[in-house]
């Protein structure tokens, strides 16, 4: 039997090499040709803010990331995508980026794996600044801890569901330091008396904040988070007779909101004095809200600043 010469076993080795570089450079060239068709796609289709409602998925020291109601897609495969949205806490707090992130997510729950698709940079007045193909390659990538979209997309996790970004603005971003200025400008735009109804109920008091309120409302009587807002500020400031109407508009709309069911059962739980039959009703409604949403007591006491005891955070 003939012997391999060094040279054979050197051509073989070569002859191997150049087979897996050959395999290695056509995935990475049909990698790189997917990226550009991406992003060229993206060009010529460029991202938009939804326009629907938003529930909230996750909040830390720069954003609060919430999910796209309207925009979620389940395929037959077990995909599902969706459009998350970033709402920086302050207009520069998203790093590179603007005060608004809108980025649409394709998550293989079974996998737990993520692709990651267009992106967009937006203003606070939904103009793009700008924008990115994203790309996670043909398996996508591993799920992360700071997915926050996931939970609610492969698990139901339930979360406080505002109206559209607008309203996730005035509850998740500082208050611009223009705003009352702007309102002043534009004395019919409901968004810009909402945002300082909404900063008012949270803490950021200023003596014209109930005519703010009233004003939000008055623009808008469909509009249940400024309209919470609103009932949240009375029930702060001993307004109960209106604190109660305003829950009550609500709830007429709206039997099931765990945010207004919630508000009753402070409202009734401070003016009991210890009475029976008041600390029965109060219980009855937060065992009710708590029911709907879990976290409400939680949501409540963080964004409206309320201290409360242990007694009113569960059932």
């Amino acid at each position: 039997m003939a012997r391999k010469t060094p040279n054979t076993v050197l051509f073989v080795f070569l002859g191997l090499c150049a087979l897996v570089a050959g395999g290695v450079g056509f995935w990475l060239l049909s990698d790189v040709s997917r990226a550009k068709q991406e992003a060229a796609e993206a060009a010529a289709n460029p991202p938009t803010l939804p326009a629907g409602p938003l529930q909230f998925a996750m909040s830390n020291s720069t954003d609060v990331t919430y999910v796209a109601l309207d925009t979620v897609k389940r395929s037959p495969e077990g995909l599902v995508t969706a459009t998350v949205v970033k709402v920086g806490r302050t207009v520069s707090s998203i790093k590179d980026a603007g005060p608004l992130v809108s980025q649409v997510a394709t998550v293989d729950c079974a996998a737990n794996r993520i692709f990651d698709g267009q992106s967009g940079a937006f203003t606070l007045d939904g103009k793009l600044l700008s924008a990115a193909a994203g790309y996670s390659g043909k398996r996508g990538r591993v799920v992360e801890a700071g997915d926050y979209q996931v939970p609610a997309l492969c698990h139901g996790q339930k979360g406080h569901v505002v109206e559209n970004i607008k309203a996730a603005l005035r509850q998740s971003q500082a208050l611009p330091v223009d705003i009352a200025d702007r309102a002043k400008a534009n004395p019919t735009d409901h968004h810009n008396w909402a945002w300082l109804c909404a900063a008012a109920a949270r803490g950021t008091w200023r003596a014209q904040a109930p005519g703010d309120c009233d004003k939000a409302v008055a623009l808008r009587p469909d509009d249940v988070d400024g309209r919470l807002d609103r009932a949240y500020l009375f029930l702060k400031i001993g307004r109960n007779g209106e604190a109660a109407a305003d829950f009550a508009k609500v709830l007429a709309d709206d039997p099931r909101n765990a945010v207004a069911i919630y508000g009753r059962s402070l409202m009734t739980g401070m003016r009991t004095g210890g009475n029976l039959a008041g600390v029965a009703a109060s219980k009855a409604d937060r065992c009710a809200a708590l029911a709907i949403d879990k976290e409400v007591a939680g949501w409540v006491a963080r964004t409206y600043q309320i201290q409360m005891s242990q007694e009113f955070r569960v059932c």
